[in-house]
């Protein structure tokens, strides 16, 4: 249980009406409750958080059932760590899920460092909540969480992963022009073929390292294997920068015939 974050995340929803944390109401609206996002399990392991664009589903409704906002908090909590958890055990489908570029992240690295995010915290259905009504709030309260989670985790690499559709929102969170820029291009690959929309290093805050990408979902023709070609890039550039996943390394014993597995970093 991290106390300090729950209060910091009890404290933003305090800010907004309390029909955004009703499930009832959200239901007519069309729309899920906050999403709310836990640290890394491991807080030894290299910190990658990567945002989606919305949760995706249909079903993003907690009842904190009278308890008020720290209920609430706590109850999100709880849900995003069991989803998370068994969204990274299922096996791959086949495809260029999100989920499925969250396992190639987990393969190579701790999973226990890995953080899920997203752009909004609130959907509309499983979709981009642009279109809603309520769209403002929803902008206010997803940056407003989003900087509480980058202060918080002091994530070692940032990974926006939610797609052009919602990368004016991107923009208009975190500038990447004029005087209240806080978003600075580092570099891109496309001497090498993967044209900037696909994958494109800043620097956030001066201090945050990140990379856009488009979201890994099931793009097809020329596209789609260039955002292929492109994550397989950014996977290598972190596997050459953070430590890797640990790797089982048999000791030996006094008994014959026996092994210790240990592990160790490298």
């Amino acid at each position: 249980m991290d106390e300090q974050l729950e209060a910091r995340y009890a404290e933003i929803l305090a800010t907004t009406h309390p029909s955004f944390l009703d499930p009832s109401v959200a239901k007519t609206r069309g729309l899920s409750t906050p999403f709310l996002v836990n640290g890394p399990k491991d807080p030894g392991a290299p910190r990658i958080m990567v945002i989606g664009r919305e949760f995706g589903g249909k079903h993003w409704h907690i009842s904190a059932e009278g308890g008020g906002v720290n209920a609430y908090v706590a109850k999100a909590l709880a849900k995003h760590r069991a989803s998370f958890d068994k969204w990274l055990a299922k096996n791959g489908d086949g495809g260029t899920t999100f989920f499925n570029f969250m396992r190639a992240l987990a393969d190579r690295f701790d999973p226990g460092g890995l953080i899920y995010s997203n752009l909004f915290c609130i959907d509309a259905g499983g979709r981009n909540p642009s279109g809603s009504e309520y769209f403002p709030e929803i902008k206010r309260l997803s940056k407003r969480l989003l900087e509480v989670q980058f202060d918080h985790f002091q994530p070692d690499v940032v990974i926006f992963a939610h797609g052009s559709a919602s990368a004016a929102t991107r923009r208009e969170f975190f500038p990447t022009k004029g005087v209240g820029r806080v978003c600075v291009g580092r570099r891109d690959w496309e001497d090498v073929g993967i044209p900037n929309m696909q994958l494109w290093e800043f620097e956030m805050y001066g201090k945050l390292l990140c990379y856009r990408i488009q979201h890994p979902a099931n793009w097809r023709g020329k596209a789609g294997a260039e955002a292929a070609k492109a994550r397989r890039h950014l996977l290598d550039l972190l596997t050459r920068t953070l430590p890797q996943k640990p790797l089982p390394v048999v000791a030996p014993v006094a008994e014959a015939g026996a092994s210790t597995v240990a592990y160790s970093r490298p």
